[in-house]
């Protein structure tokens, strides 16, 4: 252990510290990276390899998306391989030619027996003598063969080709996704990213034209077209305000001149997503609770209908489905049942029933579910988690009626790397649980006919490991799980190290089944991380005086800085908060945070063995590690001090004030080493540096000497 420690002292004193803000974001601007080649590793007998001067063949009428793929491919080996090829039009695809590539879509082999008609969906990549040929049922396809040519290459650091022929087919239609760059921020380089891990859309908080949740102004028209320039479609997710039912006076009008108007704008969106907490109307179902919510009127007091299932719903969805269709007739309606999971089967399911066939359902995967944890202890699950793989009985109940009914059905799932159970991080580095969840979503495909997934919320899209292994997880002829992990350890870490890295993920993959995603973890500690105030007996902090960023279009809002309080989330109430059930809580958290903690030190180890670019991705995982075990003795701190000052146990409240004054003084170097720790799109840093200096600061100025030993 002493030895472990010392090593880690050395280690730390030679890493680059002190990213500046938004610095991470020059990784979300890196397509290909260098220095993916490994020069030890050589081309075996049953594999091909592409060299300096091979040729990249398209057809001379190729499109400009085409183009632009030949073009991603000749950059990716010169960048990431060190293979100079060159793109050459012809009249046609000389398939078989040594040493060429050819790309196309099936007609463009047509003369050629060797490609059959691929169904939708779908591409093949055939290799040998010397050639290579990809071709897709369609020019997307065509991408996605190529991008799964360069992943190949990377996890073979060479470029080295199994011989043979390989058919791949997409289960799922749709992928959506959010910025991970900043809300609603798409660069280039950023949407090319998101096409490479197989993302087939990405989202944009509309308010009204040209405005979005975080930005008054965005030419989104020309976002729409850029997007598309990579394969990628866009959806709306409608904030729109239209306040209005049909059956009141001027109430069509008002519909029509909101929605109808917004679609004429942008006929080229593939869809508008509706959610009811983003898009009210006044429902008149007696059932409904009168609410005031900030999209309208605060004066008026008509019941909302964001958080019932009310029986006017598909009144208002016709009119609002009209109003798109008369203006943008191809435009995809997508209706998300995420506010009312909670509420009972039968009006759920009443609500479904009457629902126009042409609407698309979507419901979220894995919430609205009560379990039993290991130790005993009920816990909700109050938004998105993966603490709990799904389905959910409230996702299987609508997805069962919509099979029967022959809606199309999407989920929210959060299955690239990211949930709530963590406000402020990339992604979680739990390969083992997530792998369940991409179980169950293909499952859903074959069950229900799952055909779409939002693979994210606001805290946008990070294209990690898990996003990696997630891409194969949804594809006929892809790479298993198992062996796909072990790839990855291998490639990032070196193959000496692959059985200790798996045993480090397959031990954080358990830890996640112990995280209870209660509200007060997920709207609390965990959301804002090592950052989160302990005031216990002192002054409550209040939102004014949290260190926030301006811009953000959530910021501190959407935590809670009162601790105690009780009630956030009514409907998932009953919410235990009382001593006992935090003292079971801490019972799996401890556990948790020894996992990563032991990760950490691993990952550290590996680091001062390693060189090059395997070096830095242990540092950085063992940098992660480390902020998690943070985040976790966050939470096991501020547990133990509710009980102790509800206890009037004053010296418990105190070690417990020392030990998170430890803890996020502690925590500063993770986020000063990875300037994404701390960051979410939506709500900026509220669990940076900034931050934990001014929780820090607090902390001195409420407990004094006394933090000192």
């Amino acid at each position: 252990m002493k030895t472990i420690l010392i090593t880690t002292l050395l280690l730390l004193s030679s890493f680059s510290w002190a990213e500046h803000e938004y610095d991470f974001r020059k990784r979300l601007e890196i397509v290909h990276h260098k220095g993916m080649r490994d020069s030890a590793q050589t081309c075996k007998p049953n594999e091909e390899e592409i060299k300096d001067g091979f040729t990249i063949a398209i057809l001379k009428d190729s499109s400009d998306f085409i183009y632009h793929i030949a073009r991603d491919f000749e950059d990716y080996l010169s960048v990431s391989m060190n293979v100079e090829a060159k793109i050459r039009k012809f009249d046609w695809l000389p398939v078989g030619a040594e040493n060429t590539i050819t790309l196309g879509i099936g007609k463009d082999y047509a003369a050629n027996d060797r490609f059959e008609k691929l169904k939708e969906n779908t591409c093949r990549i055939l290799t040998g003598d010397g050639t290579f040929s990809i071709v897709g049922s369609d020019e997307r396809q065509v991408a996605q063969g190529v991008y799964h040519l360069e992943n190949l290459m990377n996890l073979r650091m060479g470029p080295f080709i199994k011989k043979g022929s390989v058919t791949r087919h997409e289960k799922m239609n749709v992928r959506m996704t959010h910025s991970g760059y900043g809300n609603d921020i798409f660069p280039d380089e950023h949407l090319i990213q998101m096409a490479h891990y197989g993302m087939t859309a990405i989202l944009v908080f509309l308010d009204d034209i040209d405005k979005t949740k975080a930005q008054e102004y965005q030419d989104l028209k020309a976002l729409i077209r850029r997007a598309k320039k990579y394969g990628l479609d866009t959806y709306l997710y409608s904030y729109i305000t239209a306040f209005a039912h049909p059956e009141d006076e001027g109430g069509i009008e008002k519909i029509n001149n909101a929605y109808g108007r917004i679609a004429g704008h942008y006929p080229e969106a593939k869809g508008i997503i509706l959610v009811g907490e983003s898009c009210q109307f006044p429902s008149k179902d007696p059932r409904v609770q009168a609410k005031t919510w900030s999209t309208r009127d605060p004066n008026d007091k008509r019941p909302l209908a964001g958080w019932f299932p009310c029986s006017d719903y598909p009144l208002w969805l016709n009119a609002v489905k009209n109003a798109i269709s008369s203006k943008a007739p191809n435009q995809e309606l997508v209706f998300w049942t995420y506010n009312w999971g909670w509420a009972p089967r039968e009006d759920r399911l009443k609500l479904i029933d009457a629902l126009p066939t042409d609407v698309t359902l979507m419901a979220t995967f894995e919430m609205f579910e009560r379990r039993i944890k290991r130790n005993g202890i009920d816990t909700p699950t109050a938004d998105y988690t993966i603490s709990f793989a799904g389905p959910g009985k409230y996702f299987v109940s609508e997805a069962e009626r919509a099979k029967e009914r022959g809606l199309k059905l999407y989920t929210q799932a959060n299955a690239s790397g990211l949930t709530w159970d963590f406000g402020v991080v990339p992604f979680q580095a739990v390969p083992f649980q997530w792998n369940k969840r991409w179980k169950a979503l293909s499952s859903a495909n074959e069950k229900w006919g799952l055909t779409g997934i939002m693979e994210n919320h606001h805290f946008g899209w990070w294209p990690s490991f898990i996003a990696e292994l997630e891409k194969e997880a949804y594809i006929e002829g892809g790479i298993p799980f198992d062996d796909h992990v072990k790839m990855i350890a291998s490639r990032d870490y070196g193959e000496e190290n692959v059985d200790e890295v798996i045993e480090i993920w397959k031990s954080w993959s358990e830890a996640a089944e112990d995280y209870v995603p209660t509200d007060c973890n997920q709207y609390g500690t965990f959301r804002i991380g090592p950052a989160y105030p302990f005031t216990f007996g002192k002054k409550t902090a209040t939102k004014a005086e949290f260190p926030a960023k301006r811009y953000a279009s959530n910021s501190i809002g959407i935590c809670r800085l009162d601790y105690l309080k009780e009630g956030y989330v009514p409907q998932l109430t009953p919410e235990r908060m009382d001593n006992e059930y935090f003292e079971k809580e801490i019972e799996l958290l401890i556990p948790a945070a020894k996992k990563y903690e032991d990760g950490r030190e691993k990952f550290l180890k590996m680091a001062t063995a390693l060189k090059g670019r395997q070096a830095k991705a242990a540092e950085e995982m063992a940098n992660l590690a480390g902020y998690f075990s943070a985040c976790y003795n966050t939470a096991i701190n501020v547990k133990r001090g509710a009980i102790a000052f509800r206890n009037g146990n004053e010296k418990e409240l105190l070690n417990a004030a020392r030990a998170e004054y430890k803890n996020a003084k502690e925590a500063l170097k993770y986020v000063e080493y990875d300037s994404r720790l701390g960051w979410e799109a939506s709500m900026e840093y509220t669990g940076g540096v900034e931050q934990i200096k001014w929780k820090l600061k607090r902390m001195e100025q409420d407990w004094g000497k006394t933090l000192i030993w």
